[in-house]
């Protein structure tokens, strides 16, 4: 399996950012190591032309929910810059833009599976468990950023 080809500096991301101007780029899922059968999917939703630039936090829980479109909980905070973005990404998951790639394909053998990991669907429901009583005490939480959409108010 070949890697997936990914940014070689900021400079080629911002002149990707400016080409593309408005769209959105997966940073990569992650295991949430405290959560057997979650997953942290981090993406960037960007509109150059209005300055917006959005990071979308999704934690899926794919160990019971194949696509992970129906047991997840979701972060959107904006930036003022795509540099703040970047730093905090840095900061907070150890991201570099170097480890973005161009184009993400999920890869599905790499993650838990409600097909595949059937002999754990309790650890994984526990999990979820806990994974929601966390998130509704805002444990996950940056109030220090600019939150624009929380899956709990909906």
């Amino acid at each position: 399996m070949n890697p997936q080809p990914k940014f070689s500096d900021k400079n080629e991301f911002n002149t990707f950012l400016s080409t593309k101007i408005k769209g959105e780029l997966t940073v990569g899922y992650f295991d949430c190591e405290d959560y057997e059968g979650m997953v942290l999917a981090i993406m960037i939703v960007f509109d150059t032309q209005k300055s917006q630039f959005d990071l979308d936090l999704q934690w899926m829980s794919l160990g019971l929910d194949l696509y992970g479109d129906t047991l997840q909980e979701s972060y959107v905070y904006r930036f003022s810059s795509v540099t703040k973005l970047l730093e905090y990404l840095d900061s907070k998951y150890s991201l570099t833009v170097s480890e973005i790639p161009l184009e993400f394909k999920f890869e599905s053998e790499k993650f838990p599976s409600p097909i595949t990991h059937a002999e754990k669907h309790s650890v994984f429901k526990t999990s979820w468990e806990s994974f929601q009583s966390a998130f509704k005490q805002g444990l996950f939480l940056n109030p220090s950023l600019d939150l624009i959409y929380n899956s709990l108010d909906n």
